[in-house]
């Protein structure tokens, strides 16, 4: 069970109001200082400063909020594997290159692998994924993108070639280098995807932005990013994964870039010592022989 204390300075954390936080927990106001007076006491750092009539996290406070919000995932993830229900539910995320690239048959070969277990899949971006990890709103997450490696457990499951795409046919398939794509319009993945960084990290390496194109869309939604190429209406940079099918159907192709030669791994990535390691292991090793048989 979670520290009292560290339940309270969890709630003051989301909603820093002590008058709010009193009223959800049933105390009094100065019981709520009292639990955080006590905690900064222990770990010998200032939680919360004031800003004008409220209060904010300080720099220890927002790392103690991210602490606990693990030990309660992990108290959840316990009491779950005690219990140990006929069918355990595993939540997981996977961005959406790999959701709409890779899941149609990973998935499938997940659920043969693991008949007792109930999988919930979500599809997000890296940045929101990872932020639902750390809140414990999923059991791990099928990411592209960079993160800060120290923080999780993970492991490569797959390795994706990074390429330009176009319409058949179109103009814009003559492109031989990546500064030659700059008057093509460019239609991007929003800010936070993992894709979005991959490219824009590209673009630097070549002494480039994204603001350099002649026209920049942005669409979150993957299928009619992919749509919008096919019709002609502007070039991507993706992974080739998430393309499979529109590749296969030659409804958009590779632009055969001189200057584009960038494969990256396809993370498994989880919380370190969550108590359903195990199984989880067990699942990183699935998925990744699954996403191995795609590319065969």
């Amino acid at each position: 069970m979670l520290d009292p204390k560290l339940h309270t300075f969890l709630l003051l954390a989301q909603d820093p109001n002590t008058t709010r936080c009193a009223e959800k927990l049933h105390l009094t106001q100065p019981a709520v200082s009292q639990h955080i007076k006590a905690l900064e006491a222990v770990y010998g750092v200032q939680l919360f400063q004031k800003e004008g009539r409220g209060l904010v996290l300080t720099a220890e406070g927002q790392r103690l909020a991210r602490l606990c919000r693990r030990l309660a995932t992990m108290d959840e993830q316990i009491m779950q594997e005690i219990r140990r229900p006929a069918r355990p539910a595993l939540r997981f995320g996977a961005t959406l290159s790999i959701a709409d690239g890779l899941m149609p048959a990973v998935l499938p070969a997940l659920v043969d692998r693991f008949p007792q277990v109930q999988f919930h899949m979500v599809q997000q971006n890296t940045h929101a994924l990872l932020e639902q990890l750390e809140d414990g709103q999923l059991d791990f997450a099928l990411i592209e993108g960079n993160f800060e490696r120290a923080r999780y457990a993970h492991q490569p499951f797959y390795l994706g070639r990074f390429v330009g795409l176009c319409r058949p046919g179109s103009p814009f398939a003559a492109f031989r280098c990546l500064k030659d794509t700059l008057g093509a319009p460019l239609i991007l993945r929003e800010k936070g995807s993992g894709t979005r960084d991959i490219f824009e990290g590209e673009c630097r390496s070549h002494n480039l932005s994204v603001e350099d194109y002649a026209e920049l869309c942005e669409i979150e939604h993957l299928p009619t990013l992919l749509g919008l190429v096919a019709a002609g209406k502007g070039i991507t940079f993706a992974y080739e994964a998430a393309a499979r099918s529109l590749l296969a159907q030659g409804l958009v192709q590779i632009m055969e870039l001189e200057d584009l030669h960038l494969e990256r791994p396809f993370h498994f990535v989880c919380l370190p010592d969550s108590p359903r390691a195990e199984l989880l292991v067990q699942l990183a090793a699935a998925v990744r022989e699954a996403a191995c048989n795609c590319s065969q």
